[in-house]
């Protein structure tokens, strides 16, 4: 009997263990809506940039852009990244949740730059970076890092599928963001062999609270030659920007499992890599 009602205490204790685990697992966090309490403005394509800077009444003038900038994921999970597809871009980039990524699991991102421009002065900047959103802000920003770690999930940015160059971290202040620069005469001509176009996004911490809490941004910027992204900001107060930035921005969101696929080609394109076919390194 003995025997018997330690078996029984032993599996309620199984059961309950695992009944939390499930519980925890299908916790919903919670998810903004259009035009809702927690939309901020860093979902906005047309946001204001700290960094470069844009006039929300000016975003529409062709003739001042360098480039066109393109980011594009798998955002209808068939393992095919399509720019034809609008389930795979548009207003899905920039609504959350945007792109779901498990914990462990990496996907492709392609990154597409067309010029523009041939006749401008100083260099070309392409800038890849990543943020936290806060919101329960309308702003969407944090008032301190440690803050945004806290409220957020984490993603490295890999420039290989093998994680051999780490490009991002949202969770290292100093990996924030990466940039490529080509001078004018050489734009159009050393483009291709300037930047990656294939990256690969890492989910390394589940989104604690809300869908859509990180993003990575996309931007093509002109600034004159020999400055920085640090005096760059100083410059810009003091002269008039003769071409505006282009940029392109995904919203993402981290879970611990990754979400279902239904690949219409056996992800033979290796869009997407599982949490069993990659380690995610050290803190």
């Amino acid at each position: 009997m003995d025997r018997q009602r330690s078996t029984v205490s032993i599996a309620l204790f199984i059961a309950v263990v695992v009944g939390q685990a499930a519980f925890a697992q299908k916790q919903v966090i919670v998810e903004p809506t259009p035009g809702g309490d927690n939309k901020t403005q860093m979902d906005l394509p047309t946001d204001f940039h700290r960094y470069y800077g844009q006039n929300v009444n000016q975003w529409k003038d062709a003739e001042r852009k360098i480039a066109k900038a393109d980011l594009d994921g798998d955002l209808n999970y068939d393992g095919v990244i399509s720019n034809d597809n609008p389930a795979d871009g548009g207003a899905f980039e920039v609504t959350p949740p945007g792109l779901i990524l498990g914990r462990g699991e990496m996907t492709r991102f392609l990154m597409r730059i067309f010029p523009y421009r041939l006749d401008y002065p100083g260099e070309v900047v392409i800038t890849l970076e990543v943020a936290g959103i806060n919101r329960e802000s309308k702003t969407g920003q944090f008032s301190s890092f440690e803050k945004e770690q806290a409220s957020t999930g984490r993603i490295r940015v890999w420039a290989d599928n093998e994680k051999k160059r780490l490009l991002l971290d949202s969770g290292d202040p100093n990996r924030r963001h990466f940039e490529w620069v080509v001078d004018a005469p050489g734009f159009v001509s050393h483009l291709p062999g300037v930047y990656p176009r294939l990256v690969y996004v890492e989910g390394v911490e589940p989104s604690p609270k809300f869908l859509g809490d990180l993003r990575l941004l996309l931007t093509v910027s002109q600034r004159p030659v020999g400055s920085s992204r640090e005096t760059y900001s100083e410059y810009r107060k003091k002269a008039i920007k003769a071409f505006r930035t282009t940029f392109d921005h995904y919203l993402l969101t981290i879970t611990p499992s990754p979400h279902p696929k239904d690949f219409t080609t056996n992800n033979v394109e290796g869009v997407w890599i599982s949490p069993s076919q990659t380690i995610t390194t050290g803190n």
